[in-house]
């Protein structure tokens, strides 16, 4: 098992290419990680300036002071192998190479990735890239990525990914919005995967305890059975999800001129990666609500799920989604019947779903929400709820957050995950609704696509008889 803590937690950075031009790379992010408060020597290699941001440039990594655990390589393409020779000679023990144009692109691009992975196993150097966004560890203030960051939320989730996606302007986009931000713990771009890989970083995250769920976005996997052992044994403490393109002849080839990743059978790949319990997300939003749901949510009982909708047509199309994944509509106990008939008129027989809308016209908001969703979360045959809401003044009510806290406080193992429609009402639910620990779904098909993955999670542990506490969002409270 290889040691990361030089790539994910170093104690010193260089940046070579660190430029003054706060418009390039070299120069955004040599200043993320002076902004982000990075606690070690920094050291900008630039030739042509005395100083960056205020700190002492030096014209070659030869001329540091002492040798960096990371350094950051932002340079022309031809430049690159160079400078990763003059960092082995150095004694620099991991490289982040920024720098595109090599594997994924051209004949010549192919040879110089040829070079520089000749000259990371000679030396025995850590590196990631090239073609990358590079990587950020909050924890760590470690902010090196070329996407300036307002802030992370910290958390429990790992992310390593052959796109600079999730650690550029999509994690930004994350990071900006004002509620159910996911509290990342670590996110690293790999590249093109010259050296650190999938297997590597899954053993970094399983070693790690403040790590509780692993995403991948991959390309390619470098060692199919390899990552498959790796993951199941993971996995049976931490999911592990997976979201990988390329299920088409076309997305294989497109993939192929990204990252320069080969293809595979994606039909025995989706049923491998189903036997050794990994999750599989079909897009990015579907990911990341996976990782939330997942990060927030105690595993369920069993895959049954009790809806609860505002909207009979919305309702309907829940059921769908819930048969497609493989889970199962919760049967209602009498006494949860009773419940719900209690708050509808008598020409409406209580089912699942529970389309309550009149219960809003009689009752009034709150009691039409809170008694419904009460019920139902009591329900001891219900594993899981899906709470579709409509979010329009008249549904409007003061006490949110009192009853939504109220709720987890009372059921804090039953799994939970909110969609709403609406406007500035919805805005206002969001904001109520922030540190409780309660997944907003887009719409119905993603949000029951997170229980799903949730429910297999569960049925691994169990399979497996794992013996180790309930995570759940009481641990890792948002």
């Amino acid at each position: 098992m290889r040691d990361l803590r030089p790539l994910l937690s170093p104690r010193s950075v260089a940046v070579v290419g660190a430029s003054t031009n706060p418009a390039k790379a070299g120069g955004i992010l040599f200043k993320n990680l002076v902004d982000g408060g990075f606690s070690g020597p920094l050291y900008p290699v630039n030739p042509r300036a005395d100083t960056v941001l205020g700190y002492t440039a030096y014209a070659r990594v030869g001329d540091l002071p002492a040798a960096p655990d990371l350094a950051f390589v932002v340079l022309p393409r031809a430049a690159v192998c160079p400078v990763v020779e003059e960092c082995a000679a150095a004694g620099v023990r991991a490289v982040c190479i920024i720098t595109s144009g090599f594997g994924e692109a051209d004949a010549e691009g192919r040879r110089e990735q040829a070079r520089l992975v000749d000259i990371i196993r000679r030396s025995g150097m850590l590196a990631i890239g090239p073609n990358t966004i590079g990587l950020v560890v909050p924890h760590r203030r470690l902010y090196g990525s070329f996407v300036p960051f307002p802030s992370w939320t910290p958390g429990p989730i790992a992310i390593f990914a052959q796109t600079g996606i999730f650690a550029g302007a999509v994690m930004l986009q994350e990071m900006s919005r004002p509620t159910q931000r996911p509290g990342v713990r670590m996110s690293v771009d790999a590249g093109n995967k010259i050296d650190v890989d999938e297997i590597d970083f899954l053993h970094a995250a399983a070693g790690d305890p403040e790590v509780g769920v692993v995403g991948f976005y991959l390309e390619e996997i470098r060692d199919v059975r390899a990552f498959l052992q790796t993951a199941g044994r993971v996995g049976e403490t931490k999911p592990v999800v997976l979201l990988k393109p390329g299920r088409t002849v076309p997305g294989a080839s497109a993939s192929a001129s990204h990252t320069g990743a080969l293809a595979v059978d994606d039909r025995v790949l989706d049923g491998a990666l189903r036997q050794h319990g990994v999750l599989r997300a079909e897009g990015v939003e579907d990911f990341l609500l996976t990782l939330r749901v997942l990060a927030w949510s105690s595993p369920p009982a069993g895959p049954r799920v009790a809806v609860v909708s505002y909207s009979g047509a919305l309702g309907v199309m829940a059921v769908d989604e819930i048969v497609s994944a493989g889970l199962e509509l919760a049967e209602f106990a009498p006494a949860t019947r009773e419940r719900l008939a209690a708050l509808l008129p008598a020409w409406q027989v209580p089912a699942n779903p529970a389309d309550l809308w009149v219960a809003l016209e009689v009752h009034g908001n709150r009691r039409g929400h809170e008694a419904a969703l009460e019920a139902v979360l009591a329900d001891p045959h219900t594993d899981m709820v899906l709470a579709i809401l409509l979010a329009p003044p008249n549904a409007d009510f003061p006490d949110v957050r009192e009853v939504f806290a109220g709720l987890r406080e009372r059921h804090p193992h039953k799994a939970f995950v909110l969609v709403i429609y609406g406007g500035e009402v919805r805005e206002r639910w969001l904001h109520a609704l922030e540190g409780l620990g309660v997944p907003v779904a887009p719409n119905p098909r993603v949000a029951v696509r997170s229980l799903a993955a949730l429910a297999r999670w569960a049925a691994v542990r169990r399979r497996t008889k794992a013996d180790i506490p309930t995570p759940g969002r009481t641990a890792w409270e948002p």
